[in-house]
């Protein structure tokens, strides 16, 4: 991991270097922020597991870095990061997490290229349980991702975008918790229409393989194409949905052998946002297919809300829920080892900017667990206590 964290900063590097020789980077201005957070939880349940559980307590050191730079046409931004986490009472577990982002822009007068991409190295509880649903062990992920996009605005209206998404996890000793190291693939290309200034239309062509060599070889690609848009129902609130089929065709290798399915799956998405002088409220509901450490494609079911108020200028209290129902891509011919999956989470969080360097924040989390055909669940309350210090930002231009 060393050696590949290495190139890649290696080639973020060498990059910006060859913009300097060209002279690409003129009057540029460069900012560093750094940050350091400690923070102090507790869980009654950390795994979600059924039946009673002993509590878990944790305490977390995360600094971290915010690098920015500006041009007339280039934008570079990225935000390296590292936890150190010690987990005592019902889990004894040192974990390292880090972060290795990077995002650039690059503009000329009618294309736009982009960059997102990096190292994340996480662990499963907050990564893949946040995104997918599905509790996965208490494993450490190692996920790689780049995503090159171009956009070329063919009118003032008019744009299309190409984009390819390529993502490889890893898991340590995964075997030991049944997980599986995966790698997806991802071409879309995207029309949008700027009806006005306030609505927007989009139109999506995608193809995605999902490749777990471990799981009998097995290969899920998936075709699709969707339709969406934004509309400013007034100057406070706007609505965006899309929606479209994903066609799944599966083969697995067990032996000599080579079997195959299909199957079709409809995914859509709507979110409502609403801003006020001092309060946002968010909606989101929706339907989606993700990579999972499984070996599977999962589909996930979601409704989310959140809203937050804005109580004087240095104290914001909010409050985020969010249902999920979690299941595999079915198929005639994988077996899944994964149930209908049910997961539920809400909790509020009070943020107070103490001062210009210190900020406090405080947080309370209730989740629930249920799986399809048994009567018991898994409850969890958490807490958590985090205080962060920003110290004085440095930054230059030339």
């Amino acid at each position: 991991m060393v050696r590949r964290t290495t190139v890649f900063l290696g080639v973020i590097m060498g990059s910006l270097l060859a913009l300097v020789d060209r002279g690409e980077i003129q009057a540029a201005e460069w900012s560093v922020e750094p940050s350091m957070s400690a923070r102090g939880e507790y869980h009654s349940n950390l795994l979600l597991a059924f039946g009673p559980q002993q509590s878990t307590y944790a305490y977390w050191l995360s600094p971290a870095a915010r690098f920015t730079g500006a041009t007339e046409s280039l934008r570079v931004n990225s935000r390296l990061a590292t936890d150190f986490a010690q987990y005592f009472g019902g889990r004894d577990t040192t974990i390292v997490n880090v972060y290795v982002p990077l995002s650039v822009q690059y503009r000329d007068q009618r294309s736009t290229w982009g960059f997102n991409g990096g190292l994340t190295r996480d662990n499963t509880l907050r990564g893949e349980l946040l995104q997918t649903g599905v509790v996965l062990a208490f494993a450490q992920r190692n996920l790689w991702s780049a995503n090159p996009t171009w956009t070329y605005n063919m009118t003032e209206r008019l744009s299309a975008e190409s984009s390819y998404q390529y993502q490889h996890a890893m898991y340590e000793d995964g075997a030991q918790f049944g997980l599986i190291g995966y790698q997806v693939h991802t071409g879309s290309e995207t029309l949008s229409y700027q009806v006005r200034d306030t609505d927007s239309i989009q139109l999506t062509g995608l193809f995605t393989r999902f490749l777990a060599p471990e799981r009998n070889d097995l290969v899920s690609d998936t075709y699709g194409a969707q339709i969406g848009g934004t509309h400013a129902l007034s100057e406070r609130v706007t609505l965006s949905a899309s929606g479209g089929p994903r066609f799944v065709s599966n083969s697995i290798s067990p032996g000599a052998q080579t079997l195959g399915d299909r199957s079709t799956v409809w995914v859509f998405k709507g979110k409502v946002t609403a801003k006020y002088e001092r309060t946002q409220l968010t909606f989101d509901i929706g339907r989606d297919i993700f990579p999972s450490g499984l070996g599977l494609l999962i589909r996930t079911d979601h409704v989310a809300a959140s809203a937050s108020y804005e109580v004087t200028d240095k104290v914001v209290i909010s409050m985020n829920g969010q249902a999920s129902i979690v299941d595999p891509v079915q198929t005639g011919t994988l077996l899944s080892p994964v149930q209908e999956t049910r997961f539920f989470t809400v909790g509020p969080q009070v943020n107070f900017r103490v001062s210009e360097y210190w900020t406090i924040e405080t947080g309370y989390i209730y989740s629930r667990r249920e799986l399809e055909g048994q009567d018991q669940s898994g409850e969890s309350h958490a807490a958590r206590f985090m205080v962060t210090y920003f110290p004085p930002k440095f930054s230059a231009s030339r």
